[in-house]
């Protein structure tokens, strides 16, 4: 796997904690995780599960990584891709590779405190204002730690992990992990590992890919509220990684985003828009060289999906936009 806890904690005891985009990692794992990893959990009744894969999109993926030599990353399992080509609703198509390793994510995974939040909204837990407006998507679109252990706090870990196990999400399970939020965004504080891979910021890029389709989808908590947290993920405010790799196409809007940056890892995710074709797009890296493997993994993906030829020919269907979006160039 890309980030093992024997990994990460040889990294903060030499270095320290680092004060980019994430801050820290998990130490030692709470004695009550075999029993968390153990316990009964409903069945999975969320849509969209991915486990199918398109074959021609699997091919041209694994393909393209050979050609662009990033399967030489791949191989090691120090890259993850994920990509879901949902320009048709009908017939959606996705690819993955390591896409079910869980990885150290840093900041990536601070959507699973925006997802824990707004069900909580829902469901009468909390008092949603406009202040969850402005913290929550400084969270996303800045990165903000303040934000973001701010978040966390209103529905505690406890309360994310529900959401992230919820049967109609799914984002975490007992086999693979998930999306998994276990320390605030600061030095210090208590640490909630997770009871698979005892990482504390974590995610696999199925499971972020997942989040995306089922956003745009409305399937996360009602059709309303996808619509605002879609609109509280835009226009992302750091040009790196996915967003400079595609600054010289055209017609390319980042519909929301989150990445995320903690030393060696490197990590990003998108809901994109380019011209007639929409796409979701993850990759999670540990490697020195992460900011400028992002960049061409989305190139990679962009060609991929702007290609189409895993799609039977017809007309694209989803053309149109949100009101809230950001163009990448033109």
């Amino acid at each position: 796997m890309i980030a093992t806890p024997l990994s990460v904690a040889l990294v903060i005891a030499l270095t320290g904690l680092d004060t980019t985009e994430a801050a820290g990692e998990a130490k030692v794992a709470s004695l009550d995780q075999p029993a968390r990893a153990r316990a009964a959990h409903p069945a999975c009744e969320a849509p969209l599960p991915l486990t199918r894969k398109n074959g021609t999109l699997q091919r041209n993926l694994e393909a393209a990584l050979v050609s662009t030599h990033l399967n030489r990353y791949t191989q090691r399992h120090r890259l993850a891709v994920a990509v879901v080509d949902i320009t048709h609703p009908d017939e959606l198509a996705y690819a993955g590779v390591n896409d079910d390793d869980m990885v150290y994510a840093a900041s990536l995974p601070k959507i699973a405190i925006l997802l824990a939040d707004a069900q909580a909204a829902a469901d009468g837990r909390l008092t949603w204002t406009e202040e969850h407006d402005r913290r929550l998507s400084a969270m996303i679109t800045e990165s903000s730690n303040e934000d973001a252990t701010w978040g966390a706090s209103l529905v505690g870990f406890g309360g994310i992990e529900q959401t992230m196990r919820d049967p109609r999400y799914c984002f975490y399970d007992n086999e693979h992990g998930g999306l998994w939020i276990g320390r605030y965004y600061a030095k210090g504080g208590e640490t909630y590992p997770d009871p698979v891979h005892d990482l504390v910021h974590g995610a696999t890029a199925r499971q972020a890919a997942r989040f995306y389709a089922m956003l745009d989808e409305h399937d996360l908590v009602s059709r309303d509220w996808s619509d605002h947290l879609l609109a509280l993920m835009g226009p992302p405010k750091h040009h790196h990684k996915f967003v400079k790799g595609l600054e010289d196409r055209t017609n390319v809007v980042f519909v929301a985003r989150k990445s995320g940056t903690w030393l060696d890892y490197h990590a990003d995710s998108a809901l994109i828009q380019h011209g007639e074709h929409r796409y979701v797009a993850v990759a999670l890296s540990e490697l020195r060289n992460g900011e400028d493997v992002m960049q061409k993994v989305i190139r990679v993906v962009d060609d991929l999906v702007v290609a189409g030829k895993h799609h039977r020919p017809r007309p694209p269907t989803r053309a149109s936009l949100p009101v809230k979006t950001w163009a990448a160039r033109g």
